[in-house]
């Protein structure tokens, strides 16, 4: 009775976290690119994700064909305002990206990307920034 008694005191004295960005945390599939003119592109059978947690953003390739690269980032109502991007590899110090092309299979066509939350659901996301619509599903 003892342990059910001490399980009890202590589920009732923790605190639910909320979380300040909602749906947007989590493990995101790049599926399209669309562009403002009306072209597509379908990424959808590429291994291309956003995992968003915190006040980061790890943009990674599961087919090894495009560097992984990490951004800080800040939420202000349906604006992602990225900071910097890296180069995801701790062993050689996380260098800056200095080259968008190297980032824009990921949908970013800027080193600061602006982006702004269009839809955002607890299975789809979608963003848009500097002419280009990206399209997300959550894993």
């Amino acid at each position: 009775m003892l342990p059910i008694l001490l399980l009890v005191g202590m589920m009732t004295g923790c605190e639910l976290e909320s979380v300040p960005h909602g749906d947007l945390y989590g493990y995101w599939h790049l599926e399209a690119v669309d562009t403002l003119s009306g072209g597509t592109t379908d990424v959808s059978d590429q291994r291309l994700f956003w995992a968003i947690q915190n006040q980061l953003v790890e943009c990674s390739d599961r087919d090894n064909r495009h560097i992984p690269i990490v951004m800080h980032f800040e939420r202000s109502g349906d604006s992602l305002l990225m900071d910097k991007v890296f180069v995801n590899d701790r062993p050689n110090g996380d260098p800056e990206v200095t080259d968008v092309g190297e980032i824009s299979c990921y949908g970013l066509r800027s080193l600061k990307p602006h982006l702004h939350i269009d839809q955002l659901s607890d299975s789809k996301m979608v963003l848009s920034a500097e002419g280009l619509v990206l399209r997300f599903r959550k894993m």
